[in-house]
């Protein structure tokens, strides 16, 4: 697949030349969407849950742009379900993606200390999932990316015990 990649890549830089309004009829914002897959990292911790006494999460994205076309992460919403409980962050950092580049974003918030407690006492059943709304900016024209209940998301708890014996959880 990398190579289809690269290669329909590497006829587009070719094509270039064209002027926009063409351009622009050829990548509508739709198209230039689903040329951008966002999913979490599959390997290693991709998402890891501290329930310390400082709790925290992190979630590792991986961000393939498969259009012709540079482009930049502007903004993004990250609605994350751990353990059905909802964890909300805003990242805007801007992030650069090359045309046919394979990237990564990483994602780190706060947990609240009840959420973390809420957490704390139903992570077993570990149904996460992830969601994010993402703003791109494109040469052609800025476009908005949808991932909607991103499933199956394994979750590394860490400190999980810890925070059950402190709390006297069942």
């Amino acid at each position: 697949m990398e190579l289809q990649l690269l290669s329909i890549v590497e006829i587009w830089k070719h094509l270039k030349w064209l002027p926009k309004f063409i351009l622009r009829r050829i990548f509508k914002k739709e198209r230039l969407s689903d040329l951008v897959l966002i999913d979490v990292q599959a390997r290693h911790e991709s998402v890891k849950v501290d329930l310390g006494e400082v709790s925290s999460y992190q979630i590792y994205f991986q961000v393939i742009n498969m259009s012709p076309f540079d482009i930049e992460l502007d903004r993004a919403e990250i609605d994350f379900s751990c353990a059905g409980i909802p964890l909300s962050n805003q990242y805007i950092k801007k992030t650069s993606f090359k045309a046919g580049q394979v990237g990564s974003l990483y994602i780190k918030g706060e947990i609240q200390t009840p959420k973390a407690i809420q957490i704390a006492k139903v992570y077993e059943n570990n149904s996460s999932s992830v969601s994010l709304h993402c703003e791109f900016n494109c040469s052609l024209h800025d476009f908005t990316k949808i991932c909607s209940n991103l499933s199956g998301v394994h979750v590394n708890f860490i400190n999980e015990e810890w925070r059950k014996k402190t709390l006297k959880i069942s």
